[in-house]
Parts: C-alpha cells; sequence; structure tokens
C-alpha cells in the first residue's frame, strides 16, 4: 500500500510539471525591428550640451529639418540613409534593448533610440569632450516621423 501512494504521488507531481506551460518571452529587438520598417523623414534637430559635473545644462538648440532633406529606411536588417531624396549609405543594424548598433564593413558605432509614438522615434547620440580643463557632454537627437 505504501508503494502505490509514493507512486501515485510521483505520477501526480509528474502531470503537475508536465502541464505547466512557461510562458513565451518576448524578443523586444524583433518586436521593435519590425515596428522601425519603413520610411522615416528627419523633422528636427535638438542639440543639448552640458557640464559633466554637476550635468549642468549649458546650451540647447533646436533646428528644424526641411522637408525631405534627411530620411531613413529600415528594409530588413538594413538601413538606408538618404539625403534630399538621394541614397547615400546603406549599413547593416541590429536593435539590443534601446540601443541600435550599426555596421558598415568592420566598423560599427551605436546610438540610443525612443519611440515618442508608433508614428515618431529618435536617434540619440552622446559625445564627451573638454572645454579648456571643464568635461563637457553633447546629446543631440535626430527625431523621424514615419511616411
Amino acid at each position: 500500500m505504501k508503494t502505490n501512494s509514493i507512486i501515485l504521488l510521483f505520477l501526480s507531481a509528474l502531470f503537475l510539471f508536465s502541464g505547466c506551460k512557461k510562458d513565451r518571452e518576448t524578443d523586444n529587438s524583433q518586436i521593435t525591428t519590425a515596428r522601425l520598417q519603413g520610411k522615416w523623414e528627419a523633422t528636427k534637430f535638438t542639440e543639448k550640451i552640458y557640464e559633466v559635473q554637476g550635468n549642468k545644462l549649458v546650451s540647447e538648440k533646436t533646428t528644424a529639418y526641411p522637408a525631405n532633406e534627411r530620411s531613413i529606411e529600415y528594409k530588413g536588417s538594413e538601413i538606408l540613409y538618404y539625403r534630399n531624396q538621394t541614397l547615400r549609405n546603406t549599413y547593416t543594424y541590429a536593435v539590443i534593448g534601446n540601443e541600435m548598433r550599426i555596421r558598415e564593413g568592420n566598423q560599427g558605432f551605436y546610438f540610443q533610440f525612443k519611440f515618442y509614438s508608433d508614428t515618431q522615434h529618435s536617434h540619440i547620440e552622446e559625445d564627451y569632450y573638454k572645454n579648456n580643463t571643464i568635461e563637457m557632454k553633447e546629446v543631440t537627437e535626430t527625431y523621424y516621423n514615419k511616411n
């Protein structure tokens, strides 16, 4: 009787664990890549300069882009850059979190990107430099609207 109880307990546990499915984890990079597909037009560019110590904003400037001056197109794993509707560069890219990694041959660079809506996103780049002895940070953000 004791053996039957142990076997019954073992089988119950086996069915319990085999019946549970793990929820499928979604791959946000695939979702983001799919969301980016298509043509996007640059609408404006912001530049902010900070003193690194204290993260003090020193200057801020926004520049609007004329229509059709700059645009990008995401096609599969490629990103195509246009200037005045003329193709300038084609790169491959990968999305990792909120970072986009661009590759051209053996060289690569990256930037952060941010979605504001399904039809607007931006590319954000940071650059550090010294102004005399003061460490500075320049943050540029280019805004794109989907065509």
